[in-house]
């Protein structure tokens, strides 16, 4: 069943309305009404801090996620070869060379922390992508886990909130100077096939690339590293998953890497406000939301939605058969314009460093510490000790 859920969530109505006072607000948990929010032309980017990024009128160019229109298709397409499946698959040996060295360390006498070998490895992986190769990976993991730790939107006079914005902002910089920059250079001196490059060659500033670098650290590092441990964790507590895994062949473990994926997705909700009037189902179904609404898409719901998925639906299935138009994982990884070019690298990531790790009899200490993020309104999971049995 699945694991991680909040007080909140909810499986019906399949569209809701809500009114606060101040604003229209409408729920979305339905995966064809969610399908037609993502793919309308009607709507913007209204999650990961969008209102205050475009609202702060700093000068510098929004990151991807925040564009819209031509300028979000000219960049997507810029960057599109790099997510092609030859490159991807390109990638198959640098990672598992890195999930041998990783699960080696690994022993019988002391248990190591899950979440912690597997940020490493989403880090070095997304690094290669990015091109944030001219740096120590270790101390960038350091950066990365400090910046990326907790809500990042958080604006807060206590002491407290203070203490971590400042502890946060130091790390941004340090990542800036001992990481991007160095990067900076090398491309400016010879590019290579990454990201970074892209942006040189579309007269990116220095700071215009720090915002794509965090962007992408937040898309392609933090969440394949939870998905690998909650994959983790799905497995060793069901033993008879456990040996289904182990004895299928790659289509089968990708399968039930799906299947937890879809029942876990790592990002909980994606937000969109209207800019026109927009229209959701059909007939006498259908549902009108005015210009300036925010939709909540309720990714747990959404992936949930038995018409969609079948019996059982909160329940991990291996075998699950869908529909032939859907993804086997949902919306885990969204849809329409703003769909995760990077879904693929961390599927065969995860299956590449799963796989490598419970090649050998792993048991786990007890389930990881769970923490709830407000900008991906998805979990965060540390402190799961994992030990060879033998």
């Amino acid at each position: 069943m699945r694991k991680l859920t909040r007080p909140e969530d909810a499986l019906f109505p399949p569209v809701e309305h809500r009114h606060d006072g101040k604003e229209q607000r409408w729920v979305v948990r339905s995966f064809e009404a969610a399908r037609q929010v993502l793919r309308s032309e009607a709507v913007r980017q209204a999650g990961f801090g969008a209102d205050i990024v475009n609202g702060a009128g700093s000068g510098m160019r929004p990151p991807v996620i925040y564009l819209e229109g031509q300028p979000h298709r000219t960049q997507r397409k810029a960057a599109a070869r790099l997510f092609a499946p030859k490159v991807t698959e390109d990638y198959r040996g640098m990672m598992q060379q890195l999930s041998d060295k990783l699960v080696a360390t690994v022993g019988t006498n002391r248990s190591s922390d899950l979440s912690q070998l597997s940020l490493r490895m989403a880090v070095q992986v997304a690094a290669q992508v990015v091109g944030l190769t001219n740096s120590s990976i270790s101390g960038m993991t350091r950066r990365l886990d400090t910046f990326f730790e907790g809500d990042i939107t958080e604006i807060g006079r206590d002491p407290i909130s203070v203490l971590r914005s400042v502890r946060r902002n130091t790390a941004l910089l340090r990542f800036y100077y001992l990481d991007v920059k160095p990067a900076i250079r090398a491309r400016r001196r010879r590019r290579g096939d990454d990201v970074i490059s892209l942006l040189l060659d579309a007269d990116f500033s220095d700071t215009d690339i720090l915002t794509e670098c965090v962007t992408y650290g937040a898309a392609g590092m933090v969440t394949t590293r939870e998905f690998i441990t909650v994959a983790v964790w799905h497995l060793l507590d069901d033993p008879d998953l456990l040996d289904r895994y182990r004895r299928g062949d790659m289509d089968q473990r990708l399968q039930i890497l799906h299947e937890i994926l879809r029942l876990e997705p790592v990002i909980g909700h994606l937000f969109r406000r209207t800019t026109a009037p927009v229209t959701l189902g059909a007939g006498d179904s259908a549902v009108q939301l005015p210009a300036g609404s925010l939709i909540n898409i309720d990714i747990r719901a959404v992936n949930a939605d038995e018409a969609t998925v079948g019996a059982a639906p909160t329940g991990l299935r291996a075998d699950r058969q869908l529909p032939a138009s859907v993804p086997a994982t949902l919306m885990s990884f969204g849809d329409g314009h703003h769909r995760c070019p990077g879904g693929p690298l961390a599927i065969m990531e995860t299956e590449i460093f799963v796989t490598t790790l419970l090649r050998y009899d792993v048991v786990s200490d007890g389930p990881p510490r769970v923490q709830w993020n407000e900008v991906t309104q998805g979990y965060n999971l540390d402190r799961f000790r994992i030990r060879r049995r033998s």
